[in-house]
């Protein structure tokens, strides 16, 4: 959000945000050089509140949560007090805790009523929340107006109201004709729903409160005292009013029939339903075998079926597996009607079965697991999965594959038979070997050769079954040979480049990679490329080459290529000194995109805020970087275009608002700050003022105490004026250092043999008396002692 102002040496922010918070840099140069000074702005934030508390109104043994959030820059900190006094000062109790912005209150009581204070506070403020927490107990009160009739039709609705208050919430009971509602068709706010029901009858509405029990009382001869219990009510049956009948928690003694009846003056109808209530089944105690082979497992009977729909039998092989891997896996289900089941399993495994019942209602417990069942040997029955080739080095074919589960070796002396043969090649025979692990390694095969690859399970009982043949390759080189073809269309900053398919590859070819200013990858079989961003005017040099997963190959013969000339960029810089008050001196430097042979400068200016430009100034001295303006109106700003040019055109404009600027004088209103050994001191340069040089003088004092009636001044050997460099005007800053510390300075600014700006100070250390503000003048009376014949003067100093 800030700006540039007064020519460049203001950046201003008028209104700062938290966007504004960064470094900045601050860069001039001119033709001897270039400098730069960085600075660092911090917005920060006093606090403010994000989630404020709410005043509200609870009832004993409620839990009360209090958030309190704030956000600032820093982060502010955050802390309670009750009443004024902090937590830390209020007798501790169990039932409050406080974790940063929130203070939780549980279980309260009528005592807990109090007034508590959030405040968060960081080094640039703080703000104070005040939130009333009111505890109190309230007689449950009827609202609603008593001996209310209400008329309906038949068939309609009718809702009574029955309005309470009370803390804590009263609870609403409902009678009808002096006799208890139990039809629990109420809801929370105490208002009764009698749905197309006959209802002239009475109905009574009374409330239930809940208040602090009393758990001990002395009483006083012929006083009343009152007990109070708390109590919950688990309703068994609930009657919707869409006629919904519901029952929890059922039980055996639930089972039978229901009826339901509905009545009016002029008839009545019922209707009849059946609940049977059934339960799980228990664990099955007994599991037996009656025949076994290598395939077949027959279950024991089973004698009870009522309410089972089917049976689930498990296996558990463990022969194989590692006991922390030992896992039921369901192997069938069967209809409950079954009393036996064939189960296909694995040969040289060691099982365990188990059998569930399962019926409408759930899965009963499993049955005792069985013994260990040994299933015989065979020769493998599948062949391993994921059989490639991953070779990485020439000459060299690498087989690998996944290896096969334990429990598929199918017996011992389990092994892994690898085939292969060059593909397509004049010998057809396979070769062969055996391994016990992935991978097999073949050497000697060539360079990316093709091979026909495939790999058998066998075991002591003989060969698996035997697999299709996969395809792979031996290990790849980088490609040898270099693409040729390279030709090369220039439009204007973008080249097209086109080569011809790479040969000899010696691999799985990957793409092509273009080397120019940098390298450019073209993945797979593409063999164009378009590559934008050159300069223009420039000669560039580029080479194709291809590459596979084992690098790149040689590259193609360098193909030069011009690109055009262009209109040039904008002038680097311009920049401007005031000679006089109606006259401005423009200076540039060359465009750093230059985009062809410079012709010359256009330079053009207007008053600011006409609409215009004045003619335009041409230069056709290329090495001309500067113009004088003159006649120019000292009370008007201007704004000035200077564009460079090509043959092929003008570049684009840089442009710059400036001001004729004024005869400038030496500070006057200065503001410091003390050091030890130093004074740095600040001033605000004018807008338009022209630098003006100028030399701070300064007079070194030191302070006598021999008089016997005050501390004076002494001239410590009549010392003269001493002269700080030449100092800008426009600079706004300048460091006075090489003082002693805890001395006094006399220091004046001189303009045309007049005091400009004049003040004493004192430097910091030791001798300091008091510290004083440095920016208001000093008043106390001074000696001055000239020895060796120095007059003595008494003077007051301002």
């Amino acid at each position: 959000t800030g700006e540039v102002t007064n020519h460049g040496r203001w950046f201003h922010f008028e209104s700062v945000e938290q966007s504004d918070d960064g470094e900045y840099q601050c860069r001039v140069h001119n033709e001897h050089g270039e400098t730069s000074h960085s600075f660092t702005v911090t917005v920060e934030a006093a606090p403010y509140w994000v989630k404020e508390p709410q005043n509200l109104m609870y009832a004993p043994r409620e839990n009360v949560r209090l958030d309190c959030q704030a956000e600032g820059i820093p982060t502010p900190t955050i802390t309670w007090t009750m009443n004024g006094q902090s937590l830390s000062e209020v007798d501790a109790d169990q039932r409050r805790s406080v974790s940063g912005g929130v203070l939780k209150l549980l279980d309260v009581e009528v005592a807990d009523t109090a007034v508590y204070q959030c405040e968060a506070k960081n080094k640039h403020g703080s703000i104070l929340l005040n939130t009333y927490i009111n505890v109190v107990e309230l007689p449950a009160q009827i609202l609603t107006a008593d001996g209310l009739q209400y008329r309906v039709t038949e068939g309609g609705d009718v809702a009574l109201q029955c309005e309470t208050f009370g803390s804590p919430q009263p609870h609403v009971t409902w009678y009808r004709t002096n006799s208890y509602y139990a039809n629990k068709r109420t809801d929370t706010s105490g208002e009764m729903w009698c749905v197309r029901l006959e209802s002239e009858h009475l109905y009574i509405c009374e409330m239930v409160r809940y208040l602090t029990i009393t758990q001990y009382n002395t009483v006083l001869l012929n006083y009343f005292v009152m007990h109070f219990c708390n109590f919950f009510v688990t309703f068994l049956f609930t009657v919707f009013h869409n006629g919904t009948l519901r029952v929890t928690d059922v039980r055996p003694k639930d089972s039978g029939v229901y009826s339901c009846e509905v009545i009016t003056s002029l008839d009545h109808a019922q209707a009849e339903g059946a609940i049977s209530v059934v339960g799980t089944w228990s664990m099955l105690r007994s599991l037996e075998t009656t025949e076994f082979t290598c395939h077949t497992l027959i279950s024991s009977p089973l004698t009870e079926t009522h309410f089972l729909p089917e049976f689930i039998v498990e296996s558990r092989e463990e022969q194989h597996t590692e006991e922390a891997r030992w896992r039921w896996e369901e192997l069938k289900r069967v209809p409950g009607d079954f009393r036996e089941v064939e189960l296909k399993l694995h040969p040289f495994c060691t099982y365990r079965f188990r059998v569930t019942a399962v019926n409408d209602l759930g899965r009963s417990e499993a049955s005792e697991a069985s013994d260990y069942h040994d299933t015989p040997p065979a020769i493998p029955s599948s062949s391993p999965s994921n059989v490639r080739s991953d070779s990485s080095e020439p000459g060299t074919l690498v087989v690998t594959w996944d290896e096969m589960e334990k429990r598929l070796h199918n017996g011992q002396g389990f092994k892994y038979k690898v085939w292969w043969r060059e593909a397509g090649g004049h010998d057809t025979r396979w070769n062969s070997s055996y391994v016990d692990r992935p991978p097999f390694s073949v050497t000697g095969t060539g360079t990316y050769t093709p091979f026909e690859i495939k790999v058998q399970a066998v075991n002591s009982l003989g060969e698996g079954p035997e697999p299709e043949a996969e395809r792979g390759h031996s290990g790849e080189d980088v490609p040898l040979e270099a693409p040729g073809g390279v030709d090369v269309t220039v439009m204007n900053s973008t080249v097209r480049v086109k080569w011809n398919e790479a040969q000899n590859v010696r691999g799985l070819l990957l793409g092509y990679k273009v080397q120019l200013q940098h390298p450019s990858t073209v993945r797979g079989m593409k063999t164009s490329e378009e590559i934008t961003g050159l300069k223009l005017y420039s000669v560039y040099k580029l080479s194709v080459t291809a590459f596979n997963s084992k690098g790149e190959g040689p590259r193609s013969k360098p193909h030069g290529f011009e690109t055009p000339e262009g209109a040039p960029g904008p002038p680097a810089s311009l920049m401007f000194e005031s000679p006089t008050d109606t006259s401005l001196v423009l200076f540039w430097t060359p465009p750093t995109e230059t985009n062809g042979v410079l012709l010359g400068y256009i330079v053009q200016y207007q008053q600011d805020r006409q609409y215009s430009l004045l003619p335009y100034l041409l230069i056709s001295d290329p090495s001309t970087t500067h113009i004088e303006l003159q006649s120019l109106d000292s009370s008007s700003y201007y704004l000035v275009n200077v564009r460079a040019r090509t043959a092929a055109g003008d570049g684009p404009a840089v442009t710059r608002r400036f001001a004729t600027l004024l005869d400038g004088v030496p500070p006057s209103n200065i503001s410091m700050y003390l050091g030890d050994t130093y004074f740095n001191m600040s001033w605000v340069p004018g807008e338009r003022d022209r630098n003006h040089g100028f030399h701070i003088r300064y007079l070194r004092k030191a302070v006598c105490w021999d008089c016997y009636l005050l501390a004076v001044m002494v001239w410590t050997g009549c010392k003269t004026w001493q002269d700080s460099e030449l100092v800008n005007s426009t600079q706004g800053f300048y460091s006075l250092s090489g003082l002693q510390p805890g001395t006094i300075y006399h220091l004046q600014i001189l303009h045309q043999n007049n005091t400009q700006w004049e003040r004493i100070v004192q430097t910091e250390g030791p001798g300091t008396r008091e510290k004083k503000n440095p920016n208001e003048p000093s008043h106390f009376p001074i000696a001055l002692f000239y020895l060796n014949s120095c007059f003595i003067k008494l003077q007051y100093a301002n």
